[in-house]
């Protein structure tokens, strides 16, 4: 038995967003397509010609067709991830992101092996490359970072800087 599909009626606010959603430069594939599905659905079209149209399956097509439906224009957005915890705590990283911009004691420059090596001794647990090097990438994103001299870096962190402009 087929299924019968959720009618679509726009308001002309919906419509116009919508369509800037199709027309924009950077608007996501995934919102583009999702935005495209609604309009053509608007236009009385079944999920299978959707589906033929903007390649995508019809349960795509259901799906956004149905959330659209239920929320409207927030309905086409992307819901919340928890994502995963993180393992690491805020001093720890603090400890990581001090040891790297510190002079290193046995080579002329730090490498990631060596400071994730360090690191491991300081916090007192296992970390990988891979994390110090998140972290690092991380810490130069929300610290500003000055050199006052050839052989030492001052981070001045956010909570930081506040206490000192007092």
């Amino acid at each position: 038995m087929p299924r019968v599909a959720v009618k679509i009626e726009l308001t002309d606010e919906e419509r116009t967003e919508l369509e800037k959603n199709i027309k924009g430069h950077k608007v996501e594939k995934r919102l583009y397509i999702r935005s495209k599905i609604i309009l053509l659905a608007a236009e009385g079209k079944e999920c299978i010609e959707i589906a033929k149209i903007l390649d995508v399956s019809e349960k795509t097509c259901r799906k956004w067709r149905n959330r659209f439906a239920d929320k409207r224009l927030e309905g086409i957005l992307d819901l919340e991830r928890s994502g995963a915890p993180d393992t690491f705590t805020e001093a720890e990283r603090l400890e990581i992101i001090r040891l790297a911009c510190s002079p290193p004691e046995v080579p002329k420059n730090w490498t990631l092996a060596y400071l994730t090596e360090l690191a491991k001794e300081r916090i007192g647990r296992s970390i990988s490359i891979e994390t110090v090097r998140q972290i690092l990438k991380s810490a130069d994103k929300r610290t500003s970072v000055t050199p006052p001299s050839e052989h030492s870096m001052y981070i001045k962190l956010p909570s930081e800087s506040t206490e000192k402009s007092q």
